[in-house]
């Protein structure tokens, strides 16, 4: 009988979590715009799991226990997300330093973790609702789901329900599964990693320099800007190094040619941007922030969380 073939899993041990998540944001691709939302996730989250699920021009990161609710948006993002090499990353804390989470990530496709949400998806059993005058109620889902559009935008607040018995099976399932997942990987070091995410953002590029790490615009800018390093515009030519006047005087903004990149040497420039801009992102009072293109007025702060 023919055997599945393992799943390609890697794994990192031991590292600061927060700068592993913004790396990401910006060796893997441009995903800048979603590294403050996510960041605040991270080490904002009540449990020691958090997945990340990386799309095409979007990251997504949130409470692990959200891949497996489909009333949640990281749910919905592992479910529809299609592209070749669409990855997910699973993030386990094993302590905290300062405020700041350590622990292991697991680099995987990202079939496989989706084919682990379709056989142990967890459904709400009702709706835990507000009304503007601050009475409570609670309604199933059927309830639920006849209830006029009107009815539900009348509403201050409103959160799916899950049994807490259903969340602490999947937590001892999940905690199990991580386990597996870790004894197939191939180990890895944090940077190598981040040199085989960046060749596939590096062969988008116009002008590719497989030599060097390419980086957002954003990235080069602020590099320029706080004299962390050299930066280079990737041109026809050859990679050309930016005096870091420009940063200032043209902010970077070209019509054509706007991909940048850094050597291999000058990558400590760069973890001293990582290590600022995770501080900042880290060490502020963290507030509940929702993204703009949420889709209704859910609240909760309690585990499990269907929504963010």
């Amino acid at each position: 009988m023919k055997q599945e073939p393992l799943p390609q899993i890697h794994l990192v041990r031991d590292m600061d979590l927060a700068e592993f998540a913004y790396k990401l944001h910006m060796f893997a691709g441009d995903f800048l715009g979603d590294s403050g939302y996510n960041l605040r996730s991270l080490v904002t989250n009540t449990g020691a799991d958090s997945i990340a699920i990386m799309g095409k021009r979007h990251m997504w990161l949130s409470d692990a226990l959200l891949a497996y609710c489909p009333t949640a948006e990281l749910y919905r993002m592992a479910a529809t997300t299609e592209y070749p090499g669409a990855r997910a990353f699973l993030f386990h804390t094993e302590r905290t330093e300062a405020g700041r989470p350590f622990g292991n990530v697991l680099m995987m496709d990202l079939d496989t973790l989706r084919q682990e949400i379709g056989k142990n998806t967890l459904y709400p059993y009702g709706v835990s609702m507000e009304y503007r005058d601050g009475t409570k109620a609670e309604a199933d889902i059927e309830k639920w789901e006849a209830m006029e559009l009107c009815e539900k935008d009348a509403l201050k607040s409103w959160r799916y329900l899950y049994a807490p018995e259903l969340a602490t099976e999947w937590q001892h399932y999940y905690s199990r599964r991580f386990s597996q997942w870790k004894g197939q990987a191939f180990p890895y070091m944090e940077q190598d990693l981040e040199e085989r995410l960046n060749t596939g953002y590096m062969l988008e590029a116009q002008n590719p320099d497989m030599d060097m790490y390419r980086i957002p615009l954003e990235t080069a800018k602020q590099m320029l800007l706080n004299g962390d390093g050299p930066v280079c515009r990737l041109l026809p030519g050859g990679a050309e190094e930016l005096a870091p006047v420009t940063a200032i005087t043209t902010g970077l903004w070209y019509v054509d040619y706007r991909e940048f990149a850094v050597a291999p040497e000058n990558l400590g420039g760069v973890d001293r941007l990582v290590r600022r801009e995770t501080d900042r992102l880290t060490g502020r009072a963290l507030r509940p922030k929702e993204r703009p293109e949420q889709e209704h007025k859910e609240t909760g702060k309690h585990r499990p969380r269907p929504e963010r």
